[in-house]
This record gives C-alpha cells, sequence and structure tokens, in this order.
C-alpha cells in the first residue's frame, strides 16, 4: 500500500508520508511533519529521532559494492539527513520566540528555514550536549506581512527547516504548533538520481537543479538522490513505487557506468516500468547522462556514454506508458555549468538545468487547482 503523503492520523499521532517508522517515535514528533525522512527512526535511548531518507530494510537491500567490487554503500547515502525537513506552523496566538527546535549533529551540518518559500534564515547545528536549540526567526517586516502577500507553493505560515549536511538528530521541539494540514502544502515531486541530484556542489540544499525544478513547477521535494551510488535495485524501486507523488523525474545514472549494458537495461527498464505502473497518471521524466568531461572528452569513454544514453531513450519509448518521457541531458546542461571536476554542476549549472527543463515539465503537467 502507497505510504500517503499527506497526514495521516492514526491514534492521533500525526505523520508525514514519507516517514515509515518500524518503532514509535518520540512524542513531541506529533506537532511537526517530518518531511523526506522515510527512514526516521528513535536513537539509541529512544528521546530524539535520527532523520534517515530510507527505512532499515531497503537501506539493507542495497548494493553494497560497484559491479568491479569498489565500496559503494547506497544505504549510507539513504542514512543521510540531506534534503530532510522538520514542519510546522505556530498555532494561533503562539509567539515565535517561544518556538525551540532541538537538534544535535557530530558532524558540524546547518539547518536552513524558510517560510513558505522565503528563506529566513541559517544556522549550526551543534555537537552532544553542547547543542543549543534553534529558533526559526522571520524577516522582521515580512513576518508582520505574512498574512497580506501572496503564497508561493507553501502556505506563508508553513515553517520549513531544511537540513543541510549529514547525520542530525532531532530530540525536541518546543512551543505551541501543529503539523502543516494538505491544503498548506503543493503535490510533490519525487526526485531519484546521483550525487547531481542529492545535491553535491550546490550552495544550498533549495538550489539543486531538482529543487529549483520543483520550485518552478510549483511542486513539494522528496529528494532520494543518492551519491556514488543510483543503482537502480530492485529494493529501490519498490520503495520509490510506494511512495506518494505527482510527478517523478530520474537521473539515470552516470554512476552506473560500470555496470554491463544489459544489467543496465534491466534494472533501469524495472525501475521506471514499476513507477509508471504504481502511478499511472503522474508524468515520468527520464533524464539520460548529463554532459562530463570523462565521458563526453575521453575518446576511449564517449562510446560507453552514448551507449546508455541510446539505452535510456529506447528503454522509454519500448516502454508502453503514456506517462514515461525521456529527455536527454545533454540538451539541458552545458560544459560550462560544470564544477572543476568536470562531473558536477555549480550553482550557474543547476539554474540552466531547471530552467530548461521545467518549461518541458509544466507541458506534462494538469492545469494547477486553485489553493482553497
Amino acid at each position: 500500500m502507497p505510504i500517503a503523503r499527506v497526514l495521516l492520523v492514526l491514534a492521533g499521532l500525526c505523520l508525514a508520508a514519507t516517514v515509515h517508522a518500524a518503532e514509535p517515535l518520540p512524542d513531541f514528533v506529533r506537532k511537526v511533519q517530518l518531511w523526506n525522512c522515510g527512514g526516521a527512526e528513535p536513537t539509541a535511548d529512544g528521546k530524539g529521532v535520527m532523520l534517515y531518507r530510507a527505512p532499515q530494510a531497503v537501506r539493507d537491500a542495497l548494493d553494497k559494492t560497484s559491479p568491479d567490487g569498489k565500496e559503494k554503500d547506497g544505504a549510507k547515502q539513504m542514512r543521510v539527513a540531506a534534503h530532510s525537513e522538520i514542519r510546522f506552523v505556530l498555532e494561533e496566538g503562539e509567539k515565535l520566540e517561544n518556538v525551540k527546535v532541538h537538534l544535535r549533529s557530530e558532524t558540524g551540518p546547518t539547518v536552513v528555514w524558510f517560510w513558505g518559500d522565503i528563506l529566513a534564515g541559517e544556522a549550526k547545528v551543534g555537537a552532544g550536549d553542547r547543542a543549543k536549540p534553534i529558533t526559526p526567526t522571520g524577516h522582521g517586516l515580512m513576518f508582520s506581512l505574512m498574512d497580506q502577500y501572496p503564497p508561493g507553493r507553501f502556505a506563508n505560515r508553513v515553517c520549513r527547516v531544511v537540513v543541510k549536511g549529514l547525520d542530525v538528530e532531532f530530540t525536541g521541539i518546543e512551543g505551541n504548533v501543529r503539523p502543516p494540514r494538505p491544503d498548506e502544502l503543493p503535490p510533490a515531486m519525487l526526485s531519484y538520481g546521483t550525487s547531481i541530484s542529492q545535491g553535491a556542489y550546490a550552495s544550498r540544499p533549495d538550489l539543486g537543479w531538482n529543487a529549483l525544478t520543483a520550485r518552478a513547477v510549483g511542486h513539494d521535494f522528496i529528494n532520494l538522490g543518492s551519491s556514488g551510488t543510483a543503482y537502480c535495485e530492485p529494493a529501490m524501486a519498490d520503495y520509490l513505487a510506494g511512495l506518494d507523488w505527482d510527478l517523478c523525474v530520474l537521473e539515470l545514472s552516470v554512476n552506473m557506468g560500470g555496470f554491463p549494458i544489459e544489467q543496465f537495461k534491466e534494472r533501469v527498464a524495472g525501475l521506471i516500468g514499476k513507477l509508471a505502473a504504481s502511478h499511472p497518471e503522474a508524468p515520468i521524466v527520464c533524464i539520460s547522462l548529463f554532459p562530463f568531461g570523462t565521458g563526453d572528452l575521453w575518446t576511449g569513454n564517449k562510446a560507453k556514454t552514448e551507449e546508455r544514453r541510446l539505452a535510456l531513450a529506447e528503454i522509454v519509448k519500448a516502454s508502453g506508458h503514456k506517462n514515461v518521457h525521456f529527455v536527454a541531458g545533454p540538451d539541458l546542461l552545458s560544459f560550462t555549468g560544470l564544477s572543476p571536476d568536470l562531473l558536477h554542476p555549480t550553482d550557474h549549472g543547476m539554474i540552466e538545468i531547471a530552467t530548461k527543463l521545467a518549461p518541458r515539465i509544466r507541458e506534462l503537467l494538469p492545469a494547477p487547482k486553485p489553493r482553497p
């Protein structure tokens, strides 16, 4: 059964779609929506929540090595908290200064927060018992005028605390707050791919190409980019198919260059087929390899790169699903948009991809419904 994106109310417990906890979570989680945290788990002491992006059962089924035997553990990427969000709305009469979000980490990540779609602040997450609570402040004038300006994708009073980093432990929230209601949230776009999708080299979580694209087409964003991997394992295909989303964008997959071409085709076709069958009305956009230095400029690799781009185009054409669409990666990104490693896009490259991709996606979407 798909994991519902909208808030589920079970025995009084409100959680977001993407949370699929195997063990009970602390009571304070009732006050928020955890987003892009499909594997949220209690900490060892049961007092906090680790913000993992996929459940343990899925993580355990992902490849531990690449085809040539190198350690490339997709499970590690699904344990990072990057792009996870803690969301809440102040109850009527509550003062912002009373809200304190308790987080801690051993790796020193940062969080940025938005009120609706407006960037409002950033803070570093402290380590262990030295971690100080974070109050997601608002711009003074912006907050006072919040109810007077038109909303973006989200209702303006939805606070979104977004993780930029690796491990984050959510240990509590003070203040009279509630999870956002479904009418305060937009439809969801799922993104799966490599570190280019996870957000490598983007200066903030909201500046990845997929985050920019989701915003441009008016969608929420589930980021399941997997640095160094994105091997399209059957377990990941099943998990993605079971999530609730309205649009899916796949970046497939520069990290599968070491796979035999037949295995590449088998896994990619299996992933696309499961997604299309589980969400027959949702557009699924399949992007082939973006331009990259070792793939397009080194003579020995050009044929393999083009072989995989062609294979994805053929898989989409042969899928038989009208909701599956192919986009050539080189149509979206130029070499001038690449970082010094000639693989990962810079912020400029991320913007270039989104600017070129968003109009194509808009043509596939139904007319937006007005917010109630």
